[in-house]
């Protein structure tokens, strides 16, 4: 089965691919340009919302109409009716990669996708989903909380300006964060982060400085 993605954060497009490699047999993540190039070769649109530029939504409405493939909502959050009545589903970004792939296949086969898992109407500022995982590699509350929006997408920038941090303070935080999820490279971190369930939540905690 292959799948393309259409999402403005370059990040989450590789996370995701990192994400899907150990089910490589089942599932393959188009490169983007090819799913242009080749429309015949998709068999699933994936499509983020969130921050998308007018030549993002050129391309879903171009791949859509040229694949006669349905695109389905892949987000942290749901959208209004009006949007959600647009697509042949939503998947939630905090679904368990396994989950994930299982619905996508029932999508393949005709299925629908409803999986959600948490998935807020405006998540706001972002929390923990999976607390577990953040005290099982002994992150601090701010390091998962950064490490979240890592996952999200959110760069260096944009994550000190939601949490009025340096970016000095950002970049300690995530090396701190790297080193105890024992990852390198920002691709990594983001699928680490939706393997073990950051996300935002509707209800959030204020992490303290």
């Amino acid at each position: 089965m292959r799948v393309a993605l259409i999402d403005n954060f370059e990040v989450s497009v590789a996370g995701l691919r990192a994400l899907l490699a150990p089910f490589s047999g089942r599932v393959t993540l188009l490169e983007l340009r090819t799913a242009m190039n080749k429309p015949s070769a998709v068999d699933v649109i994936l499509y983020e919302p969130v921050r998308q530029s007018p030549t993002s939504q050129a391309m879903l409405r171009d791949l859509v109409r040229a694949s006669q493939k349905q695109a389905v909502v892949y987000s942290w959050r749901d959208q209004d009716g009006a949007l959600r009545g647009s697509f042949a589903g939503h998947l939630s970004k905090a679904l368990p990669v396994a989950d994930l792939v299982s619905a996508l296949e029932a999508l393949h086969d005709g299925g629908e996708a409803t999986v959600r898992r948490r998935m807020p109407a405006d998540p706001g500022p972002l929390s923990i989903v999976a607390r577990s995982s953040v005290e099982d590699f002994e992150l601090t509350p701010r390091e998962a909380e950064i490490l979240a929006l890592v996952t999200q997408g959110l760069t260096n920038s944009e994550i000190g300006a939601q949490l009025y941090l340096s970016i000095n303070s950002v970049k300690t935080y995530i090396r701190a964060a790297y080193r105890k999820i024992e990852v390198t490279r920002r691709a990594q971190a983001v699928a680490w982060g939706m393997e073990h369930g950051l996300a935002p939540l509707s209800e959030h905690e204020l992490v303290p400085g």
